[in-house]
């Protein structure tokens, strides 16, 4: 199995990407949700992601799904260095 460089993986575009679909019963998050920001991200200690933009509340779906996502690659990344 072969895994691709991480400076080849654009991580940020990867989880958004991933995570693109609209999850039934959660609000849109305006102007964008900050998975899709290409500014930083930050994620509190209240369980909120962030960009200078807009806020994503706790327990949102599309958050979960994007740091679901994050652990699973980070995972994989780590996988091929043993």
């Amino acid at each position: 199995m072969s895994f691709m460089k991480p400076s080849s993986i654009s991580l940020q575009t990867t989880i958004s990407a991933a995570t693109a679909s609209n999850h039934e019963g959660v609000a849109q998050i305006l102007p964008h949700h900050p998975i899709t920001c290409t500014a930083e991200l930050f994620f509190d200690e209240e369980g909120c992601m962030y960009c200078t933009h807009a806020k994503a509340p706790q327990g949102d779906a599309r958050t979960q799904a994007s740091l679901n996502h994050s652990m699973a690659i980070l995972i994989l990344e780590l996988a091929s260095k043993l």
